[in-house]
């Protein structure tokens, strides 16, 4: 299967790099989570030194070659670029990808030969990797615990066409065979136990639960939940997927879910179902305009009643719904129309509406409100000892943002283990 995006040849990379207006403030550096040296590597690509490009972005982040494919660029680098303001944005990830296309990885990080210690990472995505690199650098040996394939997310379920296989193999198993001494593939519910034999702990698990759809007839046979069912795509055993899909939700997952579905089988009639209209949309433009160009088509203002049907999906009944004022986000609230209500064949419902951590994991830690890991601005937990970053403290967020979290978690973890200093 084609990639869904090609890369800049070296023209067209030569060419757009000439745009760079090279800024002393470079606002698109101060954008990026990861701290890349944005104009750095574009004089080193328009010097022709690609090497030096591929070095400057590998030093900032480990995880380029997926940031070159996956990053929403414009929520990060492209929004804040001067050149806009003359004509249109750098294309900084298409520059970005091109390097990494076109070099190989740059294992000049020396490790010190000296260890310093032990520090468990429960958690290989990026974060928790992007963490272990950042320690390993600094003389720590690392142990992950990790009961999936290493790579998170984007290993286990951002879809092929986005992200080759090759690559993931290439970026996520350079890390863990450079920077990683073992893994571990059991299960950690306690802390505490850990701490016995590593000096520190980094938690990185992420959200590994889904939010159920609270409507009748979500045990019928044809309902998946959507991030399950992504890693099934990706594994390609999606047997009881039928030709009338609704994918239920406006996030990235639900676009993402719904795209990799009509890609593996053209003939679906896939429908991403959303209760507010295309402007309140929290997937990003990208991904909507690849679901598009996919097939995928959308059903605006219509929040779900309960999934249809005697033992397997036959359709989801839906209100419809009409928008009013803003909530405290600025997003703007829905109220149902009375007498709406209409039913959506269908023979397959997924539920694609958020993320939720797993509340009975790590219970010696704090938690907020929503469930997430509480932290203060040096990511430790309410364990000393105990660090956490990634989706587990926040919430669902980008690849770049955890390879912020996993790097400064890395720099709380070794100043701690320096008494402070």
């Amino acid at each position: 299967m084609d990639e869904l995006e090609k890369t800049l040849d070296p023209q067209q990379a030569a060419i757009e790099a000439e745009r760079c207006l090279y800024c002393f403030d470079a606002p698109c550096q101060e954008a990026c989570p990861a701290r890349v040296p944005v104009p750095e590597f574009i004089l080193s690509i328009r010097s022709g030194n690609l090497h030096g490009a591929r070095v400057l972005l590998q030093e900032s982040n480990p995880f380029i070659e997926t940031c070159g494919r996956i990053c929403p660029e414009e929520s990060f680098c492209q929004s804040v670029c001067t050149r806009a303001h003359i004509d249109t944005p750098l294309r900084i990830r298409e520059l970005h990808r091109s390097v990494t296309d076109r070099t190989d990885p740059a294992d000049r990080m020396e490790l010190p030969t000296g260890i310093r210690g032990k520090v468990a990472v429960v958690g290989a995505g990026p974060a928790g990797l992007s963490c272990a690199r950042e320690l390993a650098l600094n003389g720590f040996r690392v142990h992950v615990f990790e009961q999936l394939r290493p790579g998170g997310v984007p290993t286990q379920e951002v879809s092929r066409r986005r992200y080759p296989a090759e690559v993931d193999e290439r970026e996520t198993g350079f890390l863990v065979s450079r920077f990683v001494a073992h893994v571990w593939s059991h299960r950690v519910s306690d802390i505490s136990l850990l701490l016995g034999d590593y000096a520190a702990v980094f938690v990185a698990t992420g959200l590994p639960g889904e939010m159920m759809l609270p409507v009748e007839g979500m045990a019928l046979e044809g309902v998946f939940h959507a991030r399950a069912l992504l890693r099934a795509v990706k594994s390609g055993e999606t047997s009881g997927v039928g030709r009338r899909v609704g994918v239920v939700g406006g996030g990235n997952v639900a676009v993402e879910v719904a795209t990799a579905l009509r890609d593996e089988d053209p003939t679906r009639d896939v429908t991403v179902i959303y209760r507010r209209g295309i402007k309140e949309l929290k997937a990003f433009k990208r991904e909507v305009d690849a679901a598009i160009a996919a097939g995928v088509t959308f059903q605006f203002l219509a929040a779900p009643d309960r999934v249809i049907g005697q033992h397997h999906v036959e359709g989801l009944q839906v209100v419809q719904t009409h928008l009013c004022e803003e909530d405290e986000t600025g997003r703007c609230k829905f109220e149902p129309l009375p007498g709406s209500m209409y039913v959506i064949p269908l023979d397959t419902v997924v539920a694609a509406i958020g993320q939720r951590p797993d509340a009975e994991a790590f219970s010696q830690l704090a938690r907020n409100d929503a469930g997430l890991i509480s932290v203060n601005e040096e990511m430790q937990t309410s364990m000393p000892g105990v660090f956490a970053g990634g989706d587990a403290v926040h919430g669902a967020q980008t690849v770049v943002e955890a390879v912020r979290d996993g790097k400064r978690a890395a720099v709380s973890i070794v100043t701690y283990l320096a008494g402070g200093k």
